[in-house]
């Protein structure tokens, strides 16, 4: 198949696909939150960000190609602030899971859901000993899907009266920064593309182990905040 029509296939499979219309979205968005839910939000995507963000030199190391590694060294050098030390991602997400938290001792004894850890597990296995062409499927789906999915935090979270922009910083970054990095990786999804039908299979068996990591992730996120009932 061309590369570039593969590339549109997966799209749309991505944009379909239940992972991106999942219950959680609506409910974060549609619903005003207790504090005991966004706290419980805070924290695990604070984990689950944290584990993608150790996990991505990974992927660099694992890649062969330096046409598609400078993508990827592009995407890293964006989540650690392009220089500025205060611009670090982690630093901007940690200030809105310090709303809800007196201490960093707080936010490190609170248990990781089982999603959340085995989303980091997999993806540092994947990414550091997986086939490039796989793992590089698991990395477009990845951030092709997290495009909407800040957005959508980024709109759900502007509700709240008490989050500052300071607070939100890393939501509203990343409501454009992701498309950006999206459109980054269609480079090495063209470039792995374009070699052979095996790398499209690779490519597609990567998106599908990243849909299926962010479904349990969104279904254990949902369970769990969503434990109480929600103040309307």
């Amino acid at each position: 198949m061309p590369a570039a029509t593969f590339l549109q296939e997966m799209k749309t499979k991505l944009d379909h696909d239940p992972v991106s219309h999942h219950i959680l979205f609506t409910k974060m968005a549609g619903r005003r939150l207790s504090g005991t839910q966004l706290k419980r939000f805070a924290v695990q995507w604070y984990k689950t960000a944290r584990d993608h963000k150790l996990a991505f030199p990974a992927i660099i190391l694992n890649t062969p190609v330096d046409d598609v590694r400078f993508e990827l060294i592009e995407i890293l050098d964006d989540e650690y602030g392009h220089g500025d030390r205060e611009k670090i991602h982690a630093k901007l997400l940690y200030r809105f899971v310090k709303v809800f938290f007196d201490s960093d001792e707080e936010v490190e004894r609170v248990p990781k859901l089982p999603a959340v850890t085995n989303f980091g597990r997999e993806v540092m296995d994947i990414w550091k000993n997986g086939h490039p062409v796989y793992a590089f499927g698991l990395h477009f789906s990845l951030e092709y899907l997290a495009k909407d999915l800040h957005a959508t935090y980024s709109d759900a979270l502007a509700k709240y009266e008490f989050l500052s922009e300071f607070h939100r910083e890393y939501f509203l970054y990343h409501k454009v920064a992701e498309q950006q990095h999206a459109d980054y990786s269609e480079y090495g999804f063209l470039y792995y593309s374009k070699l052979s039908g095996e790398n499209q299979r690779l490519l597609e068996e990567g998106i599908e182990k990243g849909i299926q990591l962010l479904m349990d992730l969104w279904n254990d996120f949902d369970a769990h905040i969503f434990e109480e009932p929600a103040v309307i």
